[in-house]
């Protein structure tokens, strides 16, 4: 028969925590600081300028922070909300790449995080089989591939958009002229 052990071991109290255990729990509290990691006060202001500085900030963080009949002050624009000043001169486009770009796509490819464009090959079925795939599309990913296959002039069969992943994947080796498609478009 087994021995029953004695409950009386977990019945007795227990001793009091001790300091190092609570500070160690106390250290993330916002709510219990430790006498130790109070900031000293900002020490007192030595010339007459620093003095009426003090006294100015303080009636400022005084008016800020109680209730205001007044509303609040406009919000600062943000640098992506400015209107843009004109652009850094670049180098002059040919009237063709112009008139391709005039009209704006309904989607987007994004660069890679290396800056490069996200265009791949992939070979399948022992190296028989060659695919292009386009990766990181936005938007309409098949206004891309009905773009793509005007510009390449393929079958409609060799151009698809993978329902899961909204990839353009195009059978057959087009990997410089996709990037060269993609780089006339701006992306």
């Amino acid at each position: 028969m087994p021995r029953i052990p004695p409950w009386t071991c977990l019945l007795r109290p227990l001793a009091a925590p001790r300091a190092l255990t609570c500070r160690q729990h106390l250290r993330f509290s916002t709510a219990g600081r430790l006498c130790a990691e109070k900031q000293a006060p900002p020490a007192a202001p030595t010339t007459p300028q620093q003095a009426a500085r003090a006294a100015d900030l303080a009636a400022a963080e005084a008016i800020t922070e109680s209730d205001s009949a007044q509303p609040p002050g406009p919000k600062p624009t943000l640098p992506s909300q400015r209107a843009r000043g004109p652009a850094t001169t670049a180098p002059r486009q040919t009237e063709s790449i112009l008139e391709f770009m005039q009209i704006r796509p309904r989607y987007h490819v994004q660069r890679s995080v290396t800056r490069n464009l996200p265009v791949y090959t992939d070979r399948k079925r022992g190296g028989n089989l060659h695919e292009t795939l386009i990766r990181k599309i936005t938007g309409d990913s098949g206004a891309l591939r009905d773009e793509i296959r005007v510009y390449l002039n393929l079958r409609e069969d060799r151009i698809r958009v993978n329902p899961l992943t909204q990839h353009v994947v195009i059978t057959g080796y087009y990997h410089e002229k996709v990037k060269e498609f993609l780089q006339k478009r701006g992306f």
